[in-house]
C-alpha cells in the first residue's frame, strides 16, 4: 500500500504526547499545537520545512523571496489558530553550492517579513546538507483565545474559505499570512486551516482529524484569475484560509458542507460528484 502523509503520521502518533492538562492541542489535532499558560493565555506552536527543488528553486526565485515565502507559510499555521507570532527559530541545512551571500539572502528574507508581523528570530541551528538545501521554521505564537483544532470540527457545519483559490500565491514573491483576519475568524470561534496543501488535501485533514467527511460544491469555490475550477481545489502554497463552524461570518465565502460519513467528495451545480484526480499536494506520494 501506497504511504501517505496522514498514514505516516498516523502511524508516528502513539510515540508522541497526548492532550490533556495545559495541552489543549495535541499531536494529531491540527497543524499546531497549543498549550495554556500560568496567566490563562495560550501559546501556539507550529514546525514547517522547506526543501530545495520540492517547496523552492534557486534558478527561478531570489534567495531573499526563498526565506520570505518560506516564513509566510509557517506563519499560515499560527493564523490559522488566531495567535499572534511572537518568537521563532531557524533551522538551515545548506549544500556546498551555496555560498555564504545566498544564505544572507535567506535571512534578510525572513528577517524582512518577521519585522512587519512582529515576530522575533532568536536562533536555531545551521548544518551541511549533502545535495539540496532545507529550511525548518519552528514558530510560537500567543492567543487570549483558546485554539479550536482541526479535531472538534462536527457534522452539518458549513465549510468556507477566505479568498481565491488556484495558483495566485506562486504568483507572488512577497505573499503575506492571513494573522489579523485569523485572529478575528478564531474569535468567532471558527475552526481553521491554512490552505497550504490544497483545499481538498486540507479537508482530508480535518477527516482524519475529526472522523468527518465534507461535500465541497464546485462552482461555489472562488477562484484566482486564470484558474479553472478543479485547479483552486488542489493548489496549495495559498495564503488563505478553509474555516468551518456553526456558522460564517460576512467575509468568509460558503464552498460546502462537512458530512458524518468520513468521505470529502465534490459536487457540481446540480448535485451530482466530479471525479477529481488531482486533490492536492502530498508530500510521500
Amino acid at each position: 500500500m501506497r504511504l501517505t502523509e496522514l498514514e505516516l503520521i498516523r502511524r508516528l502518533l502513539p510515540h508522541l504526547a497526548v492532550r490533556g492538562g495545559d495541552l489543549v492541542i495535541g499531536p494529531g489535532e491540527d497543524d499546531a499545537a497549543a498549550w495554556r499558560e500560568a496567566d490563562g493565555t495560550f501559546t501556539v506552536a507550529t514546525c514547517d520545512t522547506s526543501v530545495e527543488g520540492v517547496h523552492f528553486d534557486l534558478s527561478r526565485q531570489r534567495p531573499d523571496a526563498v526565506g520570505w515565502r518560506a516564513l509566510c507559510f509557517a506563519l499560515g499555521d499560527l493564523a490559522a489558530k488566531g495567535a499572534r507570532p511572537t518568537y521563532g527559530l531557524v533551522s538551515l541545512s545548506m549544500p556546498r553550492r551555496w555560498d555564504a551571500g545566498t544564505a544572507e539572502d535567506v535571512y534578510r528574507g525572513m528577517a524582512a517579513l518577521a519585522a512587519e508581523v512582529g515576530l522575533r528570530l532568536v536562533g536555531g541551528d545551521t548544518t551541511a546538507a549533502p545535495t539540496d538545501a532545507s529550511l525548518t521554521l519552528t514558530l510560537l505564537g500567543a492567543t487570549r483565545v483558546a485554539p479550536t483544532p482541526r479535531s472538534a470540527a462536527r457534522p452539518g457545519w458549513p465549510v468556507g474559505v477566505t479568498g481565491p483559490l488556484g495558483g495566485a500565491s506562486l504568483a507572488w514573491e512577497r505573499p503575506r499570512p492571513r494573522l489579523a483576519l485569523g485572529a478575528e475568524l478564531a474569535a468567532a470561534g471558527l475552526c481553521c486551516g491554512d490552505v497550504s496543501d490544497g483545499l481538498l488535501a486540507e479537508l482530508d485533514k480535518f477527516a482524519a482529524a475529526a472522523g468527518v467527511g465534507a461535500r465541497l460544491r464546485l462552482d461555489a469555490v472562488p477562484r484566482a484569475e486564470g484558474a479553472s475550477p478543479l485547479a483552486a481545489l488542489a493548489s496549495g502554497e495559498e495564503v488563505e484560509l478553509v474555516c468551518c463552524g456553526p456558522a460564517l461570518p460576512p467575509g468568509v465565502e460558503p464552498v460546502g458542507e462537512l458530512t458524518g460519513d468520513g468521505h470529502v467528495v465534490v459536487i457540481d451545480g446540480r448535485g451530482r460528484p466530479v471525479e477529481v484526480e488531482e486533490r492536492g499536494y502530498d508530500h510521500f506520494a
